[in-house]
């Protein structure tokens, strides 16, 4: 999420730069609840010491309303049919949600 976060700031300056504004809130669907919980909660636990970092570097910009973290239950990840080996029926199902169709050979 940071990374993400790191690149959906590095593309608003360049709006900006741009002369275009971006005036809405940006949204990082994630599908690790605990993660997602600990973007807006205050209270950072000493055993996550190793990526305190990172979650500040989230949790300033959820609490300056320029990014907001939602959950996104595994079962409606869409990326799944690009990136995993899946069975049939939840291939079809993912590919019809993303809008892939099967083109012409060429």
């Amino acid at each position: 999420m940071a990374d993400t976060a790191s690149e959906i700031s590095w593309v608003c300056s360049l709006l900006n730069e741009l002369q275009y504004s971006v005036n809405q809130v940006l949204v990082i669907y994630c599908d690790n609840i605990g993660a997602t919980q600990l973007c807006s909660n205050l209270i950072f636990h000493s055993r996550m010491k190793h990526v305190s970092i990172d979650f500040h570097f989230i949790r300033e910009r959820v609490k300056s309303g320029v990014l907001r973290v939602c959950h996104v239950p595994s079962d409606d990840q869409l990326v799944d049919a690009l990136t995993k080996s899946l069975p049939r029926y939840r291939f079809e199902l993912l590919k019809d949600k993303i809008g892939l169709t099967q083109g012409r050979p060429s």
